[in-house]
């Protein structure tokens, strides 16, 4: 961390933030070699909720979104004011990233004028919450200790534009939370619509040397979520749970599947008196058996899903899909159903719409070599471990499905690693590169592309066996 002043001759990103009417408006200038990077230079994050926070840590919710850009090119990072413990773990955050992606730059300076040394007190937990299974897990889990429950909108599975699908979701939790006796607080930010995000996975692929995942999943979700609850803590809260989404019981699982929340990256951010702890280090499907009680009683819905909000918002969607908080058919949907299934649980009684096709389209998904190596080695090979040898109470032909699905090998069911067509999308010069992307996702053989490559499949062809 440095206080100093703006050198104007190396790449630079500087943010300046104000607070009006409950939200956080931030304005953005970048040099001119990084304003390619961007879409849009004015940030805003609005919160529900009275905010109490001072300038230095209104800063904190952009920053947690153009950091991680600012690492993977080199560029330093200037503020006017900045809480001093949020620099601080920045430069641990950047130092832990580097042991993940040692090819990448990780040399930013986080520059601010002025450091401040935010004190306050607070005893409360806030949990970010978003539906799916693991917030789910780590609610009921810590639910003595009521936490304030937060949801982020506006990212990759709740875009900004979408404030139909937004208020659908704010109302089924908020009904839910109150049920409970508990507080939920939303976010509403454009967060990714500033960042030219295909341009970042192109420069991200050079340093991840690998297809399995994109900048966001890769390095910027967790921090990108995390900072945006910065203003909301100022006496509120001083302790923020995040799902871990992995089973840390598995040592070697960060080494080969790098990944932006982990303990290790997570537990490193803190501001203020606040500090976040990771949490639910247990596999999914152990997740789903000890919610059995909770979701068979019909406690509240779960939202796992990617895509949900695009087919809400689809022209060809289906009158019985208006309201849908999931989509059923992407591949998160199809694994969470897999999850509950095998733990005695309905899916159908916690959000989820399934049939018997819904399991022949699982095994379309191994039949097709639909899914990556990583997919197989972090989600379907423990819950096909988990399977016992009597299966009992399976509906929906699910009985039939882990009967056939525990004799596979996954290894020869995962989609080949890349191709030559994706190889050469990485390695043109990026101008090429999306004018060849452009012109192959308007043809069938698009399909080819890895799964982050290619638009969701029923906004390509609804008709499609996996489409909605």
């Amino acid at each position: 961390m440095m206080i100093g002043v703006h050198d104007r001759s190396k790449k630079t990103i500087s943010v300046d933030s104000s607070l009006s009417s409950g939200t956080v408006r931030s304005q953005i200038t970048v040099s001119k070699s990084l304003r390619k990077y961007f879409r849009h230079l004015s940030f805003f994050s609005g919160y529900d909720a009275d905010i109490a926070a001072n300038g230095s840590i209104l800063d904190i919710p952009v920053l947690s979104i153009v950091l991680p850009l600012a690492w993977i090119t080199g560029a330093d990072v200037w503020v006017d004011e900045l809480d001093e413990t949020f620099a601080l773990s920045m430069e641990a955050l950047q130092q832990e990233y580097r042991k993940m992606y040692p090819a990448a730059p990780f040399r930013t300076r986080l520059v601010a004028d002025r450091l401040v040394d935010n004190k306050y007190v607070s005893d409360n937990t806030a949990l970010l919450f978003s539906g799916g299974l693991d917030a789910t897990y780590s609610l009921f889990s810590n639910m003595n200790l009521k936490p304030i429950l937060i949801m982020i909108l506006g990212t990759v599975d709740i875009p900004i534009s979408n404030l139909s699908f937004q208020n659908t979701l704010v109302r089924e939790y908020s009904d839910f939370a109150k049920r409970e006796g508990l507080d939920l607080h939303s976010v509403r930010t454009n967060a990714l619509e500033i960042l030219d995000r295909r341009r970042i996975d192109h420069l991200f692929f050079k340093f991840q040397g690998h297809l399995e995942g994109d900048f966001w999943k890769g390095i910027g979700y967790s921090l990108g979520h995390i900072g945006q609850t910065a203003p909301l803590s100022i006496g509120r809260f001083n302790r923020l749970l995040v799902a871990g989404a992995y089973d840390q019981t598995q040592p070697r699982q960060m080494k080969d599947h790098p990944d932006a929340s982990y303990p290790d990256t997570d537990e490193k951010i803190r501001w203020a008196s606040t500090y976040v702890k990771h949490d639910g280090k247990v596999p999914r499907h152990r997740k789903a058996f000890a919610l059995r009680k909770t979701l068979n009683a019909h406690r509240l819905k779960l939202r796992p899903c990617w895509y949900a909000s695009d087919m809400c918002s689809h022209p060809r969607q289906p009158p019985h899909l208006s309201g849908a908080i999931n989509c059923n058919k992407c591949t998160k949907c199809l694994r969470t159903i897999a999850e509950l299934a095998l733990a005695g649980i309905d899916p159908n009684e916690c959000g989820f719409g399934v049939d018997r096709s819904t399991f022949n389209r699982m095994r379309v998904l191994f039949h097709g070599r639909m899914l990556s190596h990583q997919d197989m080695a972090l989600w379907w090979k423990p819950l096909q471990r988990a399977i016992p040898s009597e299966i009992e109470g399976a509906s929906y032909d699910a009985k039939q499905f882990f009967e056939w699905f525990k004799t596979i090998d996954l290894d020869s069911s995962a989609r080949r690693p890349g191709s030559l067509l994706v190889d050469l999308y990485f390695l043109l010069p990026y101008q090429l590169a999306s004018l060849f992307r452009t012109v192959w996702e308007m043809t069938p053989v698009k399909r080819l592309l890895p799964e982050y490559l290619r638009p969701p499949e029923y906004l390509v062809e609804p008709s499609s066996s996996l489409g909605c």
